[in-house]
């Protein structure tokens, strides 16, 4: 049964596990923890809806070595939110995980609730990752409207219905800075350059870069962009051309009119919560470090995915999950004796 403790002047819940985070790893951790040991879970998921990133994945590939199928990512990650309902596991959306401690207790807020906190006997951290910003990229130029990560600009075709532009340059060749260029393309906008700095694409799927070609998309490798114009919005790129060094080559300057600026950036653990918690991240690719129990170093508190394990696919990612569900049951079970 759930338990409230009242404290304070305000009234905590009790939960044996709280998994902070519903996309893929949330919630293969969620329910395999349910499969093992039968008390409270409680998942906290801060959009409206359960599933994470792959609820803006509408293409196919997903799902072949798990479910036998081709499925969308959408298809996909549904098979594990209708598991969490079957299960009866509780989740509550909108909401807002401000920090946790080694009490194990969580703060938490969103409109229903407002501010409210959470005991938990142990706690999982799925909180994924984010794509870096503008930053990172070292562009040139003014900060005008028209730049989005190639992330965001997914989120607003595939779940929102907006198009981010329509004469758009992409800058980064990733898996789904083309995976993008083919959904712009197919709904109707110019995408007029996808630009890499190196002499290869740098998709994990090679066969990706086939998608150009269907759609008649050039591809400008060993280019980069010095320069963007534009006032409130963009209007323009600049390229030029890269030797085998890497130096400009004189006089390869190209203008290319444009009002979207698409960025394929680096993905990076979403860590905050846990560096608050003074959780160990790993300096150098700010992953959460674990033991060999799949364990923090604060007794009671796993994580799993993107956080822990960095970007994978997601059929490796609730592989991994499910492994760390199981063993924050069997630490329940063992500190209940």
């Amino acid at each position: 049964m759930l338990r409230c403790l009242a404290t304070g002047g305000y009234v905590m819940h009790q939960y044996d596990i709280v998994v902070i985070g519903g996309g893929p790893a949330g919630l293969s951790a969620a329910i395999s923890a349910k499969e093992h040991y039968k008390g409270n879970i409680l998942i906290l998921e801060r959009e409206n809806q359960l599933g994470g990133a792959l609820n803006q994945c509408i293409h196919n590939g997903f799902g072949k070595n798990i479910f036998s199928e081709d499925l969308t990512g959408t298809e996909f990650v549904q098979k594990y939110v209708d598991k969490v309902n079957e299960l009866k596991i509780s989740y509550k959306l909108n909401t807002t995980v401000l920090n946790i401690n080694n009490a194990k207790k969580i703060s938490a807020v969103n409109a229903y609730d407002g501010a409210f906190k959470i005991g938990a006997k142990a706690i999982v951290i799925a909180s994924g990752c984010r794509e870096r910003p503008r930053g990172f990229s070292n562009l040139p130029g003014s900060r005008c409207a028209g730049i989005y990560t190639v992330g965001c600009a997914q989120k607003f075709i595939n779940i929102e219905g907006y198009m981010p532009g329509k004469e758009i340059v992409i800058l980064g060749t990733g898996d789904i800075a083309l995976i993008v260029a083919r959904r712009l393309a197919i709904e109707g906008a110019n995408v007029k350059a996808v630009v890499e700095s190196k002499e290869f694409i740098k998709a994990i799927d090679k066969k990706l870069s086939a998608f150009l070609d269907d759609f008649n998309i050039p591809l400008r490798k060993k280019h980069k962009v010095i320069s963007i114009q534009g006032k409130s919005r963009i209007e323009g790129i600049t390229l030029v051309k890269l030797d085998s060094n890497n130096e400009v080559i004189k006089d390869s300057d190209e203008y290319i009119s444009c009002d979207s600026l698409l960025l394929s950036v680096d993905l990076y653990p979403d860590n905050e919560l846990a560096k608050q918690a003074k959780i160990i991240v790993n300096a150098s690719n700010g992953q959460i470090e674990l033991n060999k129990n799949f364990g923090t170093n604060i007794e009671g508190v796993f994580a799993c995915g993107a956080v822990a394990h960095g970007y994978d696919c997601p059929e490796n990612v609730v592989k991994q999950s499910y492994d760390i569900g199981a063993r924050t049951s069997e630490y329940i079970k063992k500190i209940e004796g």
